[in-house]
């Protein structure tokens, strides 16, 4: 009988992080969590019925690593990681630190003791604002945001470590995600600004921002098939592929909470590091093997659900 594959998730108590977990979990790997908790908590892992080895620390720690020696691992998700753009832009020095230092303390961790794949999470930030729709993986990149600046930096070590260290490294930039356990970000936003007045909705932005969502279940099973499938130093943009208007996503959000007659109030304002219109051309994950499995209306309906039954948390 073969040994359990062993897999180390950093940021694994976070939203998508606790989905991955789950998902490994059920496929029969052994996995080990390592996460500060500043964003993410066990009770996700919990909820979700994940049994994992939970390590509390800050991968921006080297030492953290040690933390679990003499557990050979065969793959590395890298998802820890500062994701809020405004708060990148207000403090960047604490976002190269997590973002930065921290991916190339994993990197070093895999190099050191020969980790098998590691795939790490990037984002659609790292693309140039003006990029042409839908974005193909060889777009231009230009950062518009730290954040967007930290995740390139990390992408680029990737890179660098698949060439001088032959570590097999597969980068996947991934789109808009939402499902349970979400915390924040539009979807989230706006179901708890409707719960507090169900009579009017107020939207930043002129409601024409276009965005790409995947389901979170979606997001986790093409995390692992890149992890057994993707080739090293290789980008792979994860999304649905499909554009959605903010003020369309306003509208079929009220209707899942069966909210009639909203006022749409847009601010036409935005933050620094917005960009107009994102989404994916998919074709590389696709090749892959990847077909979403969870359609838009009851990956959204399964969202609400759980957002009006979880009260908010302050972050």
């Amino acid at each position: 009988m073969a040994s359990r594959r062993t897999a180390l998730v950093t940021g694994g108590a976070g939203f998508v992080g606790a989905h991955l977990a789950a998902l490994l979990c059920r496929k029969g790997w052994r996995v080990i969590v390592i996460d500060d908790l500043s964003t993410g908590s066990p009770s996700n892992l919990e909820f979700l019925g994940a049994r994992v080895e939970l390590i509390v620390g800050d991968i921006a720690d080297p030492d953290v690593f040690s933390l679990q020696q003499g557990n050979s691992v065969d793959a590395i998700f890298h998802l820890a990681g500062q994701a809020n753009v405004p708060k990148s832009v207000s403090e960047p020095s604490q976002d190269f630190r997590t973002n930065v230092i921290g991916t190339f303390n994993v990197l070093e961790y895999a190099r050191q003791h020969h980790v098998g794949k590691l795939v790490f999470a990037s984002t659609v930030s790292v693309y140039t604002p003006d990029a042409q729709l839908p974005i193909v993986e060889e777009a231009p990149t230009h950062a518009s945001s730290p954040y967007g600046a930290a995740k390139a930096a990390g992408e680029n070590y990737c890179f660098a470590y698949a060439a001088s260290y032959q570590l097999n490294a597969s980068v996947v930039r991934m789109f808009n995600v939402f499902g349970p356990l979400m915390n924040k970000y539009v979807i989230h936003d706006l179901t708890r600004k409707l719960q507090l007045d169900p009579r009017q909705l107020v939207i930043l932005g002129d409601g024409n921002q276009q965005r790409d969502y995947i389901y979170v279940d979606d997001a986790v099973r093409a995390l692992l098939l890149v992890a057994e499938r993707g080739a090293m130093g290789e980008v792979y943009n994860l999304g649905s592929g499909v554009p959605m208007r903010i003020a369309d996503l306003a509208y079929h959000i009220a209707q899942a909470m069966g909210l009639q007659n909203v006022e749409l109030v847009f601010t036409n304002e935005s933050w620094s590091g917005d960009i107009k219109a994102w989404y994916a051309d998919t074709g590389k994950l696709s090749a892959l093997g990847f077909e979403p499995q969870v359609g838009w209306a009851q990956g959204l309906t399964n969202t609400i659900e759980y957002l009006l039954h979880h009260p908010a948390v302050s972050s």
